[in-house]
């Protein structure tokens, strides 16, 4: 832990050192999840949605449109397995899928 000239430390690490000690996962990097969306998501997804939202362990997405939400549906468990794989098991248990105004990148 970083610590400054007079022995304090950032507040930041010691409230993500406390969450760890009691039993939170580690905090979910949103912005990498945001960035680097096609690699981490994969197809169908990367082409068909975007990340919107995340809390309590829900990522929300939002899909082009209700075909695209409907497929997107189907693949949802191949979607946690990956995300699961890149951030931790259990950092996302579940996704939802929202229409909305994302064009499709195919």
């Amino acid at each position: 832990m970083s610590e400054d000239p007079d022995g304090l430390r950032k507040i930041g690490m010691g409230i993500e050192k406390m969450l760890r000690d009691l039993g939170m996962p580690e905090m979910f990097e949103v912005a990498t999840l945001v960035e680097d969306w096609p690699a981490i998501a994969g197809e169908p997804f990367a082409s068909m949605s975007t990340p919107a939202a995340f809390g309590d362990g829900v990522l929300t997405l939002v899909a082009a449109d209700g075909v695209a939400a409907s497929l997107l549906k189907y693949r949802i468990g191949d979607l946690i397995g990956r995300l699961g794989e890149r951030f931790g098991e259990g950092v996302v248990t579940s996704v939802r899928i929202r229409v909305g105004g994302v064009k499709k990148r195919f």
